[in-house]
């Protein structure tokens, strides 16, 4: 995208879907580690529709803003076009919104990913405010980031309805809230594209409807990924979930804890993806033989 003017409320939306991880931040020695990020990038490439980047799992909120933006055009420039591009701008100060905003604008990014303020306690009419500005600034679409969890904000299908209504440049949304119908309810009430966001709940989210997914799976097992998606594409709902299984005992053992972002971090450096499996602090590598159950389930 070549300038800085919102889309009109006219222009009909594009739809992004398929497989969109949020890919992991590789770290050495407290920096940014490109060739490791480009090492992951390379390694799902084959098997997904783009990359969410400066998600959770990418430790977002421990970066600074140059990092985000390090992070964002590091990405761009190694993928180019041939993979769809989401990146975060989530922040509670609407003046970083708009840098990073800008630099997504600048970088080609598909859509920007917004999650709700996580400090104060949100009401309808600050959600519809908030938004509301940076749908104001944002030349790119917005992907509503529906995450209870880290925002401290527990989004009702009404809720979303009326940020979307009040917001036309918000055209996604990512539901991390693990409400197993929610994704069937958000259908019903409103023309988003749905995407999947929580690896507990993604068979129940995808099989009620969303239309792709921005989770871990791709990370973990690239293929299995891949093969899920094409079966439900092609309609073969059983060969679909035969596949999916193949990756439940991991997403079983694994997944589901507050431990997630170590638990990607050690399978990609296991398997010779990145460099290392350092994180930022306040983040830290889980005991010894959590570490041990989590490798012995791949």
């Amino acid at each position: 995208m070549s300038n800085n003017t919102p889309k009109s409320a006219d222009v009909s939306p594009q739809r992004i879907t398929g497989f969109l991880p949020p890919i992991a931040t590789p770290m050495q020695d407290g920096k940014l580690d490109i060739p490791s990020l480009h090492s992951q990038l390379d390694y799902i490439s084959d098997h997904v529709a783009g990359y969410l980047v400066g998600g959770s799992i990418g430790e977002v909120a421990s970066l600074t803003l140059e990092e985000r933006q390090h992070v964002m055009r590091a990405c761009a420039d190694h993928s180019g076009s041939t993979r769809r591009l989401a990146v975060s701008v989530s922040d509670n100060c609407l003046a970083n919104c708009r840098r990073l905003t800008e630099t997504a604008a600048e970088v080609g990014a598909d859509l920007v990913m917004v999650s709700s303020p996580n400090y104060f306690t949100n009401n309808r009419d600050m959600l519809v405010a908030y938004y509301g500005a940076i749908g104001e600034f944002s030349p790119t679409e917005i992907c509503l980031y529906d995450n209870p969890i880290q925002s401290h904000t527990l989004l009702s299908v009404a809720d979303i309805a009326a940020i979307a209504k009040a917001v036309p440049t918000l055209t996604h949304i990512k539901v991390t809230d693990t409400a197993i119908e929610k994704v069937a309810a958000i259908r019903a009430a409103t023309d988003l594209v749905i995407l999947a966001g929580d690896d507990a709940v993604l068979w129940h989210q995808l099989d009620r409807g969303a239309e792709g997914g921005m989770v871990a799976l791709p990370l973990i097992y690239p293929q299995i990924a891949s093969d899920v998606w094409d079966a439900l594409q092609s309609g073969d709902r059983d060969a679909a979930y035969s596949r999916y299984s193949d990756a439940t005992r991991f997403m079983h053992i694994a997944f589901g804890a507050a431990d997630f972002v170590a638990v990607v971090k050690m399978v990609l450096h296991h398997k010779g993806v990145i460099a290392s499996s350092e994180m930022r602090i306040p983040l830290v590598m889980p005991p010894a033989h959590r570490c041990t159950e989590i490798l012995a389930a791949l």
